[in-house]
């Protein structure tokens, strides 16, 4: 039987939080899939943690530390699951995730990209998405020039659309995911499931919260290519392209009161 789903996890010194995410997707009530980690030159016991897990659906991929971007263009061109499921190395997926993804994709073949939505995990607590939900394609293209509507580890798309619109972009280190989906967006429909089927952890040391700066300005490259594309609120657009630079200058407790 030939797999369905390919779940695509980059890790890089996750010793910490990796083997409940890694266990989180073996615990999924879908069972045709794959997971491929490509550990991206980890120097802690992130791999060690990985092997101790004995399912032959695991496929560890080594490689020296290129970044998340390079790492999740690796993984997916070895994936043999018709779809592609994205989680990263600190985040969970829900018992059911993959199962209501693979139903909606099957039901609706003109989405490229489907998401779901998602609670937020701040220490062993957690609380609903503070991201807006937009559900509809109609609704997303209305917004995605203003902020990223889907969680990362949230979303599932075509492998074929995926290499259609060139796949990720190493030009982009943080924001790869959002330039994707408008990528994806120009081809086809997305949508976010009403479900929450992730949970997300929010955890200052995380990529993106270290190297603000470029996600700022990489947020402000997509998001005009975004309104070129789709249109939307020309003032809101700007608003949070300001926004996203005025943050840049803010020190960083009172920029998280305040964005």
């Amino acid at each position: 039987m030939s797999i369905k789903v390919s779940v695509i996890m980059a890790s890089y010194n996750g010793e910490d939080y990796i083997e409940e995410s890694v266990r989180s997707i073996l615990v999924q009530t879908f069972k045709n899939f794959e997971l491929i980690i490509v550990d991206d030159g980890s120097t802690d016991g992130t791999v060690g943690k990985i092997k101790q897990i004995d399912d032959p659906r695991i496929r560890i991929v080594k490689q020296g530390n290129q970044g998340q971007t390079s790492a999740l263009i690796t993984g997916i061109q070895k994936a043999k699951g018709d779809l592609i499921a994205r989680l990263d190395q600190d985040d969970c997926s829900l018992p059911d995730r993959l199962l209501r993804q693979v139903e909606f994709m099957n039901a609706n073949p003109r989405v490229n990209l489907c998401g779901t939505r998602f609670k937020e995990k701040y220490g062993e607590n957690l609380f609903p998405q503070r991201v807006y939900f937009a559900q509809t394609n109609a609704e997303i293209k209305k917004v995605i020039s203003f902020y990223n509507p889907f969680a990362h580890s949230a979303v599932m798309f075509r492998r074929d659309a995926y290499f259609q619109v060139g796949g990720y972009d190493k030009n982009f280190t943080i924001c790869m995911d959002h330039d994707l989906y408008v990528r994806l967006m120009e081809i086809g429909e997305v949508y976010n499931m009403e479900e929450v089927l992730t949970i997300i952890l929010m955890n200052k040391k995380s990529v993106s919260m270290r190297r603000s700066r470029s996600k700022t300005f990489e947020g402000i490259q997509i998001r005009c290519r975004a309104y070129s594309k789709f249109g939307g609120n020309l003032l809101l657009t700007g608003f949070y392209i300001f926004k996203s630079v005025a943050g840049l200058m803010v020190p960083g407790r009172i920029k998280m009161l305040l964005f």
